[in-house]
């Protein structure tokens, strides 16, 4: 059988998932935080209700709107888990 695509890359790795989930004063939120191994600075963070995930540090936080489009958040949302991530990344 002739191979239809070139692999560049296929293995498979255990990885360590934090998972974590908190109610805050607007709704409840389930995260899984995974190492990111290509940017030890930054985490590969999956918003699980939202089916969304960005690769975060701590300095990500602070740049304007981020939150609020990569996970899709109002600003009231985006700001309750920003001051989260701050205190798990």
């Amino acid at each position: 059988m002739e191979e239809k695509f070139d692999y560049l890359k296929d293995e498979v790795v255990t990885k360590e998932i934090r998972y974590i989930s908190f109610m805050s004063q607007l709704k409840r939120y389930d995260f899984a935080f995974m190492k990111n191994e290509e940017d030890p600075e930054k985490y590969i963070v999956i918003h699980m209700q939202e089916n969304r995930f960005a690769s975060l540090s701590k300095a990500d936080l602070s740049k304007k709107g981020h939150i609020e489009h990569v996970f899709h958040e109002s600003q009231m949302e985006a700001d309750e888990i920003r001051e989260f991530l701050r205190e798990v990344l």
